[in-house]
């Protein structure tokens, strides 16, 4: 019975495998190109995205605000960066949605970019075209959707669905076979079993390819397994989220799409229907009597970001973010706390009432609950946001280095089929 089931999942693992190959080739090296994306896109995208340092104090963000909107006055910006770096430009992004709508007419351009020191518009972006300052925007989109769009996010779901399923076949199969006796209990059995199963971790270096591409398949497999089975997983939950959502629920209890339960709600004032700021962006005058405006924002913001972090025993790590939300007449900071996962979805933000300067709202990330900080995880993990300064970097490798790995998986997957072909068709004529 046992062989039966073995060779019913060496099956499974070998054609499943191969129709996954391809796809996991392209994700691996994509995915090893998009642990360095910041780095690569300000690299292809130098011209934009650099400026020479200057002796001069840089600008305020406001003031670039300010410069940016009368530059593209058809546009709007409703986020602001909270940081400069020297050396780099400030970007500000187009708003392509207002609210639950998507703006109409979609504005034909993503970035805008300024020098930080002069004030200087260096230009915009539009990521949808084809050019060498978007190389890195079209790694992503290979890596996420094929460049297909919505198909190429169900067939790359599929796949990840089928490796995450390989991943425990692939494990099963490293196994030493059961043995023939069927005594396993005794200590010195299980020794035995332990000792026939080091082999499928090892790398024969003196050997033949064939068996060279055996060992690289089984020891990296199980070597990186773990990371593989996060990789796979949060994969479906990218592309596949109606297949993902409930076997997360069952198993962690994370809650539906759409359900927020995190956060602690420190006050809520009436929000005045009327406290609009210009249009539907930060206008360049705002009314005197605003407690918060662009130009004060990011200071007062992250002193009550500060405050209410100490009131919780979490220190503030980073500000990643603000955004003026033009319903709610509130301003909107995101940052990372030193008890937050990471800088997406597992983040810390901080609300206020532009108008009075109210606290509004504080959630923190760490107060979510189990199944949203496993869910958090898995994301953090896959897309590299974790860390900072020299553990983010570590991490990247690692992650470069995964990406790499799964591609040698497909390659040596690939090989040992073909060479398995060849070998049975050999074996088929010698019994005519």
């Amino acid at each position: 019975m046992s062989r039966a089931i073995r060779q019913g999942c060496l099956w499974l693992h070998r054609y499943t495998g191969l129709f996954i190959a391809a796809f996991l080739f392209i994700a691996g090296i994509t995915g090893a190109l998009l642990a360095f994306h910041d780095e690569l896109d300000d690299a292809f995208n130098y011209q934009l995205a650099q400026v020479a340092v200057q002796d001069a104090p840089m600008l305020s963000i406001a003031a670039l605000h300010d410069k940016v909107m009368m530059a593209y006055p058809n546009e709007s910006f409703s986020s602001l960066p909270t940081h400069i770096d020297a050396g780099k430009s400030a970007v500000f992004n187009v708003d392509k949605w207002r609210g639950s709508e998507r703006v109409t007419p979609e504005p034909d351009i993503d970035e805008v970019y300024i020098n930080p020191y002069t004030g200087e518009v260096l230009g915009a972006r539009n990521k949808d075209t084809w050019a060498l300052n978007n190389v890195m925007a079209k790694v992503y989109w290979l890596h996420r959707d094929l460049l297909l769009g919505d198909k190429g996010k169900l067939v790359l779901g599929i796949a990840a669905l089928l490796w995450t399923l390989n991943c425990f076949i692939g494990f099963y199969l490293t196994l030493p076979r059961v043995s023939s006796k069927g005594q396993d209990k005794k200590s010195n059995q299980r020794a035995s079993w332990l000792k026939r199963w080091q082999p499928a971790w090892r790398i024969r270096t003196k050997s033949n390819f064939f068996k060279f591409n055996y060992d690289i398949h089984h020891a990296f497999g199980l070597w990186l397994w773990l990371m593989l089975l996060v990789i796979a997983w949060s994969s479906v939950g990218f592309n596949l989220p109606p297949v993902y959502q409930p076997v997360m629920q069952t198993l962690v209890g994370l809650e539906p799409f759409g359900f927020s339960g995190q956060g602690t709600q420190i006050a809520l004032s009436a929000i005045d229907p009327d406290a609009t700021i210009g249009t539907d962006y930060p206008s360049r005058a705002q009314a005197s009597d605003y407690a918060v405006t662009k130009v004060n924002g990011i200071d007062y913001m992250q002193t009550q970001a500060t405050t209410a972090a100490k009131r919780a025993g979490h220190e503030v790590q980073a500000l990643l973010g603000m955004r003026w939300a033009m319903d709610e007449g509130q301003w909107q900071l995101r940052l990372k706390t030193d008890a937050d996962i990471g800088k997406q979805s597992g983040a810390s933000s901080i609300s206020v009432d532009a108008k009075t300067g109210e606290v509004v709202r504080v959630r923190f990330g760490s107060e979510a609950s189990f199944g949203a900080k496993a869910d958090q995880w898995l994301s953090t993990l896959h897309m590299g946001h974790i860390g900072q300064g020299a553990g983010h970097m570590l991490h990247q490798i690692f992650l470069s280095l995964i990406g790499v790995a799964v591609a040698l998986l497909s390659v040596s997957g690939v090989y040992l089929w073909y060479k398995g072909r060849q070998a049975r068709k050999k074996w088929l004529q010698t019994q005519k």
